[in-house]
């Protein structure tokens, strides 16, 4: 099994949202990367759907590679260092500091003078398609392409399983952040004395 460009739009774009619908600290991120109302994700599954769209509309028209492994079981959005896909800030500075700004200082601090990195910005295996194997496939697919070009690859974690799963491929968390605290309850629903949810920013340095 490999990982290729997509082919299907509509088929790859179909298998993203079968895989965020139901979590909901990405159902915070998206209204935030967004500027939506945080009330817009918890109204219908319909507006998730059109969320994800969105972002994945955004990268597809901005060069990003969008890869699919295992006939579209999983479907990733990586950023290559020669494009730059733009992502606005937020009408919330707060959400800025921890997801943009302190982000960036902990880029810088990792990953070594020079180098360049690909970033994952989503990743997902559809819950539908009963293939396995997909999610290692992608990543080893690029962690190939990592230790042999000498190039980084940089996500963020939204969750303790995915976090765990991202380690287990080798990439190591140097930023634990929380988002959403005051905001939102853990299941996503508006919540002013919510916890909020935690998240990773986490590297893989070639070998």
């Amino acid at each position: 099994m490999s990982a290729v460009r997509i082919e299907d739009f509509e088929t790859a774009c179909t298998a993203l949202q079968n895989a965020f619908r139901t979590e909901p600290s990405y159902w915070y991120l998206a209204c935030k990367l967004q500027d939506k109302p945080l009330s817009l994700a918890i109204d219908s599954e319909e507006n998730i759907d059109d969320l994800t769209r969105n972002f994945f509309t955004h990268y597809h028209d901005n060069g990003a590679h969008i890869m699919q492994s295992g006939n579209y079981a999983t479907i990733a959005i990586w950023v290559p260092p020669e494009i730059d896909v733009p992502m606005s800030r937020t009408s919330d500075e707060s959400f800025n500091k921890i997801f943009f700004d302190n982000s960036l200082a902990v880029k810088q601090r990792v990953i070594p003078q020079g180098m360049k990195y690909y970033y994952l910005f989503m990743i997902g295996k559809d819950p539908e398609s009963p293939v396995k194997g997909s999610v290692r496939s992608m990543f080893e697919n690029y962690i190939e392409i990592a230790d042999r070009e000498r190039i980084a690859l940089v996500l963020e974690a939204i969750s303790e399983h995915a976090r765990d799963v991202y380690a287990h491929f080798g990439f190591v968390n140097y930023n634990t952040f929380h988002y959403g605290i005051g905001e939102v309850s853990a299941s996503g629903q508006l919540d002013s004395n919510g916890e909020g949810h935690t998240g990773y920013l986490m590297v893989y340095l070639p070998k």
